[in-house]
């Protein structure tokens, strides 16, 4: 809680850093006046509207009540405090009778005035007393935010998803949206055998802008999921393009994200795991020992791959960034072998081109080589400093040392490189994630917790992850931390923790845990006890080693030694469960647990309309992923076992009907987690369920046909990979 001279005030979420009182209470009221000095359009549009949406009515000639925002020039601030790199964040607020008074000598402080203003009138709203006080803030770090990674579910945020984000973000004070653009998992078959997971988010830029209907050209990438809606009782075979691709609203979430203070940074993998674009140019592609187009990685010493590359970035940041960017993250990570081919999904390929003139180099020299042009490149395009992940350097290849850094010095971009740790795990870090390896040699340094992924999959918990990674953020000298995600109301709290860590610091704001009750505290009310109580039980049930063998994602890459192909899902789970330990129990607690969290939330959404729609959601997307750990616990019991039971004798009524009951129950479920799971993610979480559903279907079939053969022999474990959705 911040405290100040004995006075608690919990509501404020980041704590500010300084809170001194100054007597009394306060006579605020929710019609108010704005009046603004210096601040420009943009950041009074922000004020207006954080406070609007805190339920503060701005109207015209009110007089008594009263928000004064003035944008001052610094050297009229006593800045001593803040470090250089946070000034620009820096505010102060002031409360005194019916007014509120904001200064700061930049205007982004104005919006995080805003938010802690807003804050202060929802104590009205909860008819709490707000006091006469004075607030000086700034961040711990001066970068801080998400990064959502282009995937399912991203591939369909309109731009109405993309605010939302963009306000979940800002709302606990951070200014940064880091925006997939490109990306691909040749490996990873999830929309079918032949269809590598390859996203290309931005229309063609090289497109002419000048038409009133959309376009396309080959660089593009359609998407196919299938699914079943309980809702409606239909089956769906979507073939579809990235919505960003289809209507071009990039430029609205640029515009939107600068209104809240939040600053977007294009991502684009410019290497590493890359197979859609080398297969369109082949001419650009990494050759194989015969000298063929490998369809994927670059070839590094060919001028054509630099003319395309610079092209295509030099065109995407004249559109959308005419005046500029700050950052631009090139990725450059994960520059090994992957299976590109849609046709040969077995045919593995390296990255690594074995032309002549690449063989005659060092893969370190290759990279470094490409890094300096690349950086050189986008910087003359306006691009401030060029962020890349730490992967390449320091855990795929051993290329960060003395002597790169000296290059860089030489080309001069040793000041204008940044170095993005990322590490997923929820335990330890790995011997190569530590910013101080590079700022030691000078390298400015972000880390990447992890805030949500695998949202179509399962319920990811990562808590941990952002508290460890934040803290070695902070004993090595990191300046930012950006999420490596993507976003899902889930994991609303993930985002509050990482929010609050980089804007009060660990040592501040105390143990994960802490943290948890105070967020839990200010947006449920009496209900924050019922409410941690239900996420730690989902936590506890998602983190089940039995029910991770039952998601089918993990069943749709291509690995090493594979016994068949296309994999077989569900027998390859249920083969997995056979040799764990206990795998029914497991799944029983499995099934028990998330009954529990799913009651508990439902519980919480009783009081719905009493709640924003960010907490809202979070606790409907948090029910449907309580409601798929259950369905998926009590579907594989069911199959567990009735293997087990066909082992012994041929299938009876009493098979078919136990069958019956369960795809029944599994229908229920799933039109409750249909009806609370984001719509942008929907069709990728109800695949995998879809799938087991029409296997659950099959299977009530081949029991029957079962039961009049009496043998089992006809009895398939799995559903074929080109699986057709049933005809509605």
């Amino acid at each position: 809680m911040a405290v100040a001279r004995g006075c608690e005030i919990p509501e404020l979420f980041p704590r500010p850093k300084q809170i001194i009182l100054d007597g009394g209470i306060s006579e605020l009221g929710l019609d108010v006046r704005l009046a603004t000095s210096n601040v420009l359009p943009l950041q009074r549009k922000a004020v207006r509207s954080v406070l609007t949406a805190a339920g503060v009515r701005v109207v015209a000639n009110k007089k008594k009540y009263l928000v004064n925002a003035v944008v001052e020039s610094p050297a009229v601030f006593d800045l001593s405090s803040v470090p250089q790199d946070c000034q620009r964040d820096y505010y102060e607020l002031s409360v005194k009778g019916s007014e509120v008074h904001i200064r700061s000598p930049y205007q982004e402080g104005m919006v995080w005035a805003a938010q802690t203003a807003a804050e202060l009138f929802g104590m009205l709203h909860k008819g709490l007393p707000v006091p006469n006080l004075t607030i000086h803030d700034w961040p711990l770090l001066p970068v801080r935010g998400i990064f959502i990674e282009n995937k399912w579910g991203p591939d369909r945020m309109t731009s109405t998803d993309w605010f939302q984000a963009i306000d979940a973000v800002s709302s606990v004070k951070m200014n940064t949206l880091g925006v997939g653009l490109y990306g691909c998992w040749g490996s990873c078959r999830f929309e079918g055998a032949e269809r590598p997971s390859e996203f290309l988010m931005l229309p063609s830029p090289f497109l002419p802008e000048d038409e009133d209907e959309p376009q396309l050209d080959e660089f593009h990438h359609e998407h196919r999921l299938r699914w079943y809606d309980a809702a409606h009782d239909l089956w769906h075979d979507e073939t579809y393009l990235p919505y960003l691709t289809q209507h071009d609203f990039f430029p609205e979430i640029i515009s939107y994200g600068k209104e809240r203070g939040v600053n977007i940074v294009p991502f684009f993998n410019s290497l590493g795991h890359n197979t859609l674009l080398p297969r369109i140019m082949p001419e650009i592609a990494a050759l194989d020992a015969e000298g063929k187009p490998a369809g994927m990685g670059y070839c590094l010493s060919s001028e054509k791959t630099r003319e395309f590359i610079g092209s295509y970035y030099g065109k995407i940041i004249k559109k959308y960034f005419p005046e500029g960017l700050e950052y631009f993250h090139v990725e450059l990570d994960e520059v090994y072998a992957d299976h590109p081919h849609p046709e040969q999904p077995l045919k593995k390929e390296s990255p690594w081109c074995q032309c002549q003139s690449c063989q005659g180099k060092e893969r370190k020299e290759l990279l470094e080589d490409y890094l300096v042009w690349l950086s050189k490149f986008l910087l003359g395009k306006g691009v401030q400093k060029v962020v890349l992940w730490n992967d390449q350097l320091t855990r795929h290849d051993d290329i960060l040392d003395a002597g790169f850094v000296k290059r860089l010095k030489a080309e001069g971009l040793k000041d204008k490189l940044i170095l993005h740790w990322w590490w997923y795990n929820n335990e330890k870090l790995h011997e190569g994630v530590h910013p101080r390896l590079g700022l030691k040699l000078g390298l400015e340094a972000w880390v990447a917790p992890m805030t949500c992924y695998y949202n179509w999959s399962t319920y990811d918990f990562r808590r941990p992850n952002i508290e460890m990674m934040l803290k070695m953020a902070e004993l090595e000298g990191a300046r930012g931390a950006v999420a490596y995600s993507v976003h899902d109301p889930a994991n609303l709290d993930h985002e509050a923790l990482l929010g609050v860590y980089a804007w009060e610091s660990i040592a501040a704001a105390g143990s994960l845990d802490k943290v948890q009750q105070r967020w839990a505290a200010q947006y449920f009310g009496s209900g924050a006890k019922r409410y941690i109580e239900s996420a730690e039980t989902l936590r506890e049930a998602s983190q089940n080693p039995a029910l991770k063998l039952c998601l089918q994602y993990q069943y749709s890459y291509v690995r090493e030694n594979l016994e068949h192909w296309p994999r077989r899902y569900p027998e390859e789970a249920l083969l997995a469960l056979a040799e764990l330990p206990k795998a029914e129990e497991q799944l029983q607690t499995v099934a028990r647990l998330a009954s529990q969290a799913a009651e508990g939330f439902e519980a919480l959404l009783e009081d719905k309309e009493q709640l924003g729609y960010l907490h809202k959601n979070c606790l409907m997307s948090l029910l449907a992923d309580s409601v798929r750990a259950q369905c998926l616990a009590e579907c594989f019991i069911f199959l567990l076992e009735l293997r087990r039971q066909l082992e012994k004798k041929s299938a009876g009524q009493k098979e078919i009907e136990a069958c019956a009951e369960q795809n029944a129950s599994l229908k229920e479920k799933l039109q409750v987690f249909a009806a609370n799971k984001p719509i942008w993610v929907l069709p990728a979480a109800l695949q995998p369920l879809s799938m087991l559903l029409l296997f659950m279907q099959n299977l009530e079939k081949d029991l029957q046909k079962a039961n009049k053969a009496k043998n089992n022999k006809n009895i398939t474990w799995y559903i074929p990979d080109d699986w057709q959705v049933p005809e509605n």
